[in-house]
């Protein structure tokens, strides 16, 4: 049987949530150390507060680490067509294609991080609002490294 939960936890589990978004802010990795310090000061106090803390920490990790794989798949991909172009004749139409197609990757790059950034902030919204109401999340795609 589930004892009654304090407003006290309840704006922990929020926190725990909502401090994700420090990295907002401009702190680099304040995704990550917003969520671990909930986890670290009051996540041993309480089981709900915990368990969103590591919710909340196991989905920022997985979107960190997706994110370093993006990356290297951008830069990998721009080098290869840099290198494309530069084998290419000064005034061929297969250059004016080369930077045409990486100019289109370089758009649907950004469109797709600016729909992870939507979709990762409605998530945190969700997380937020289930912990002010008490009831447990688990974020969508979260590898769960923290058990």
């Amino acid at each position: 049987m589930q004892t009654q939960l304090t407003s006290e936890e309840k704006n922990w589990g929020m926190a725990a949530h909502l401090s994700a978004l420090v990295a907002v802010a401009g702190l680099p990795f304040g995704h990550l150390v917003g969520p671990l310090i909930v986890y670290l000061v009051k996540g041993g106090e309480s089981a709900f507060v915990g368990q969103h803390a590591k919710a909340s920490l196991n989905y920022q990790i997985t979107i960190s680490l997706a994110a370093i794989v993006a990356i290297v798949i951008g830069v990998v991909a721009f080098f290869l067509f840099v290198a494309y172009a530069a084998g290419l004749p000064e005034h061929s139409h297969a250059g004016e294609s080369a930077a045409i197609g990486m100019a289109g990757l370089w758009v649907t790059i950004l469109a797709i991080v600016v729909i992870c950034l939507l979709v990762s902030v409605v998530f945190i919204i969700i997380g937020t609002v289930a912990a002010g109401e008490g009831r447990p999340f688990e974020y969508p795609f979260a590898i769960r490294f923290i058990k």
